[in-house]
């Protein structure tokens, strides 16, 4: 098992019992969901990113407030890809650094944060969703 795997793998078994399925599940989710909704949406919004990223910004949004850890990102960028073509979960801060630029860039009053060890969250006012359409 890589290092990516063995990260997502604690990262499951560091949830209480009783949520353990559904956090893997969650995870599951983050990288096979094909999100043409959310594509749309960014699209709607004059967001120009990635697939993978679109994909880091979707997890981070669906998980709003809470931090998402680094492998769980990766997991989620690297979508149906086979683990042993997955770069180094490193590459994801340069990741998120792309994503903060162009979520600046558009003014919109969103804030990807970092905890250094913990992992990322987006901060957005109340009300906010990249699912409504763009005014």
């Amino acid at each position: 098992m890589g290092a990516q795997m063995s990260g997502l793998v604690r990262q499951v078994r560091a949830q209480p019992k009783a949520d353990q399925l559904d956090h893997a599940l969650e995870i599951l989710r983050a990288f096979l969901d094909p999100l043409p909704e959310f594509y749309d949406r960014l699209a709607d919004r004059g967001l120009h990113m990635s697939a993978s990223d679109a994909r880091i910004l979707n997890l981070l949004d669906r998980r709003r407030g809470a931090f998402v850890d680094p492998e769980a990102l990766l997991a989620a960028a690297m979508g149906a890809r086979p683990v042993e073509t997955w770069p180094d979960v490193g590459t994801i801060p340069t990741r998120i650094s792309a994503l903060r630029g162009i979520l600046r860039r558009a003014r919109l009053p969103v804030q990807i944060v970092s905890w250094r060890g913990v992992g990322y969250r987006l901060e957005a006012p109340c009300g906010f969703s990249f699912q409504d359409r763009a005014r």
